[in-house]
């Protein structure tokens, strides 16, 4: 990714890279879009595919070295 102020560039195989995680990001030109694109995919897993997300937070808190919060459940 190139970055320049706020706008940015991807190149070929970012993009592809990108499609292949499920973010479209063909037409993101800015920080902005780029954080949307992600929350889109974010809200599709949560929506579609909660395990999924999950795995993928836990991926990254063991990676960063951080801890994820407790989780909360609902009472009906």
């Amino acid at each position: 990714m190139l970055r320049t102020g706020s706008r940015i560039r991807f190149t070929a195989a970012e993009i592809e890279e990108g499609r292949q995680l499920g973010l479209d990001l063909a037409e993101v030109k800015t920080r902005t879009q780029y954080s949307d694109a992600v929350i889109d995919l974010i809200c599709l897993l949560e929506r579609d595919r909660p395990e999924l997300l999950e795995q993928i937070a836990v991926a990254l808190a063991a990676q960063t070295g951080r801890k994820l919060p407790a989780k909360l459940v609902r009472i009906k």
